[in-house]
């Protein structure tokens, strides 16, 4: 039985490694088709973006991954299947349970690398592609820190302490030089939203430098002098991505702290939590097509279904997430309905078969 299992392991394995590189090679072609419409702007060049798609692939393979394993089993299974490999192993005694533990304990090890990139390497590389994308973009007059964004508009240094969205920034703070380097302006805005083609500061206070006085002020709401397109704020934009799943805890219960709400951060944070149980679920999906409807059907029959049954569960799961939104349902239920739901369909497909 030892010997079986290690087969199984290998083959599944090996099928799973094919995907992800099939799909890896898609992703690099797509990504970088999105990019053409940045060239050409600032220093941002051909190189620029290939390494920006490069430092972003991980990303991609980490999201796209419960999908590569389902496709990678019915594969796997499939080439076993067909070479009759499976009717020996039923026949030697091994049940359709055992076949799928067999699958199972075949896939742990690569879902505990996975998840250990994803929660530790690949945060970090998705920060510093955004990083280095947004400095070529505006030929390094915009610097992202722990601390928040930096930019530099003619005369202007402008630091954004939040970006909520590429149409609202909080906590900036402006300070405006002369031509000899003096400080004339200084101003700390709570907020600036980009509406009807105008920046709208709300919450100003301003301190104007003049010999031999200084006069501060304060606003309540002023149309920002600072001409700067929402674009700017676009690279990086989903900073969950680029937070590891303890940095992402701290980042809640700092919202939670100030009684801000961050809905979309906490569904992130619990659909990475529920990934692996993600994975193995879709594993489990590609039994029951092996040896029920599909078992007599070609490779590329099954491969049209592991990939209808993939964007299937992406399709849910994306339709989920705005749900909670909407109806302020909490994250963590919307987060795992996908995962039970593609479960119970497993295991109703599973117990048909057995």
């Amino acid at each position: 039985m030892k010997r079986l299992e290690m087969y199984v392991a290998k083959t599944i394995l090996a099928s799973i490694s094919m995907v992800v590189l099939i799909l890896a090679g898609l992703q690099i072609f797509i990504v970088l088709v999105k990019q053409f419409g940045d060239l050409g702007k600032g220093s941002y060049g051909i190189m620029q973006a290939f390494w920006f798609v490069l430092e972003q692939l991980p990303y991609e393979v980490y999201l796209f991954f419960p999908m590569a394993c389902l496709m990678g089993c019915l594969i796997g299974l499939g080439v076993m299947a067909s070479n009759s490999e499976l009717v020996v192993m039923r026949s030697a005694g091994l049940s359709i349970w055992q076949i799928t533990l067999s699958v199972f304990k075949s896939a742990v090890l690569i879902i505990v690398v996975v998840t250990l990139l994803g929660e530790t390497i690949i945060p970090q590389l998705m920060q510093t592609a955004n990083d280095n994308k947004l400095m070529a973009l505006n030929d390094g007059q915009t610097l992202r820190t722990s601390k928040g964004v930096w930019l530099r508009i003619r005369n202007d240094f402008i630091t954004v302490g939040e970006v909520v969205s590429n149409r609202e920034l909080r906590r900036v703070y402006q300070f405006r030089f002369d031509a000899l380097h003096h400080l004339k302006l200084s101003r700390r805005i709570a907020k600036i939203q980009y509406l009807d083609g105008v920046w709208k500061a709300t919450h100003i206070q301003e301190t104007t430098i003049k010999e031999p006085h200084t006069q501060v002020r304060k606003l309540i709401a002023m149309d920002w002098d600072v001409k700067i397109k929402p674009a700017i704020f676009n690279t990086g934009n989903n900073l969950s991505a680029e937070m590891t799943l303890h940095e992402l805890w701290q980042f809640l219960r700092a919202k939670k702290a100030t009684h801000q709400e961050a809905l979309g951060y906490e569904l992130s944070f619990w659909q990475r939590i529920f990934q692996p149980l993600t994975t193995l679920v879709m594993m489990m999906i590609a039994i029951p097509f092996i040896f029920g409807p599909l078992r007599e059907s070609t490779m590329g029959s099954k491969l049209l279904v592991g990939a209808a049954v993939g964007f299937g569960f992406n399709i849910l799961n994306r339709f989920f997430g705005p749900l909670s939104l909407v109806l302020q349902w909490p994250p963590v239920v919307c987060a795992i309905i996908p995962t039970i739901l593609f479960s119970l369909l497993g295991i109703y497909l599973m117990r048909r078969q057995g």
